[in-house]
């Protein structure tokens, strides 16, 4: 358990870092900027709250790309269904 400044300072450097790659790989997902860039700042938002209870994990960029692809993902399996 990590405490809340912690957390704040480790979603901050990944921000600072990572968000341009973190962006990119979903981007390669949805193919539209608009749902990437919600997918992305979910994926942070998540971040806050999950690293508080579970820990920063050692690679906080690979974290954050995968809640955002997975979120991508769900976003355009939903459209596809709403489609049908």
């Amino acid at each position: 358990m990590a405490t809340a400044p912690a957390v704040a300072a480790a979603v901050a450097e990944a921000h600072r870092r990572e968000w341009a790659f973190v962006l990119a790989a979903t981007v390669r997902v949805t193919r539209d900027l608009d749902i990437a860039e919600e997918c992305v700042q979910d994926a942070y938002a998540q971040a806050l709250v999950t690293w508080g209870e579970h820990g920063i994990p050692h690679r906080p960029a690979a974290w954050l790309t995968t809640v955002a692809r997975r979120s991508a993902l769900d976003v355009l399996r939903r459209e596809a269904t709403l489609r049908r």
